[in-house]
């Protein structure tokens, strides 16, 4: 009577099997096929962004939306992309790509900001400001805790599965937010009206998000 009433409990854990499938790592194609979409839609959407409204051409302003969309959707994309690929290696380049990241998106920032001064303009009015201020704050901050804590080299608790929880999930958060602000940026420089190219912007991103980000 007590192997019946046992048997049953060993059956409800999670088998080899099932375990393994939960941590199996990006395959290269496809790793291959989402950083080329992430890269390149951030070069050419970033120059796209850069040169509206229609007819404006590249000025000085037009560094903010390249510089933005390189480092949040081009590097930090990537980034979390090749953290799903696994192994010591992969996470150093994780590490080392969403810094380079984050210093591009820094200049985005710098640029905006030094914009705004020269054209009298208050800074911060919009969401999409103060969204994009609070991701390059909380990337900064995400990308502390994990040089410090879980670095595969001198992390001081790179096996807490806690903190490597909180990461993922905070780091994964907050890019979806920088996405987001990447289409309500361009939604204002070409207006309401034209739903077309909105579509055919944020279709990269809607593409590389499920794999990117979930």
């Amino acid at each position: 009577e007590v192997f019946q009433l046992a048997a049953p409990l060993t059956r409800r854990q999670p088998s080899n099997k099932t375990m393994a499938a939960k941590m199996e790592p990006l395959a290269n194609g496809r790793y291959a096929l989402l950083t080329t979409i992430l890269l390149a839609h951030s070069l050419i959407g970033g120059y796209y962004a850069g040169t509206r409204p229609e007819g404006a051409g590249w000025r000085y302003f037009s560094w903010h939306p390249l510089l933005m969309m390189c480092g949040m959707v081009g590097l930090m994309g990537t980034a979390a992309l090749t953290k799903k690929k696994g192994g010591y290696t992969n996470t150093k380049l994780h590490g080392i790509m969403a810094w380079i990241g984050m210093m591009l998106s820094g200049g985005g920032l710098y640029v905006i900001y030094q914009n705004k001064v020269e054209m009298g303009k208050d800074h911060f009015t919009t969401l999409h400001s103060w969204a994009g201020l609070a991701v390059l704050i909380g990337c900064t901050l995400a990308g502390l805790a994990g040089g410090i804590f879980l670095h595969p080299d001198f992390g001081i608790d790179k096996q807490n599965k806690t903190i490597r929880k909180v990461h993922k999930l905070l780091s994964r958060g907050l890019l979806i937010v920088a996405w987001l602000a990447t289409l309500s940026g361009l939604k204002t420089l070409i207006g309401d009206e034209d739903v077309v190219s909105l579509v055919i912007f944020a279709a990269p991103l809607l593409v590389a998000a499920p794999f990117t980000l979930m």
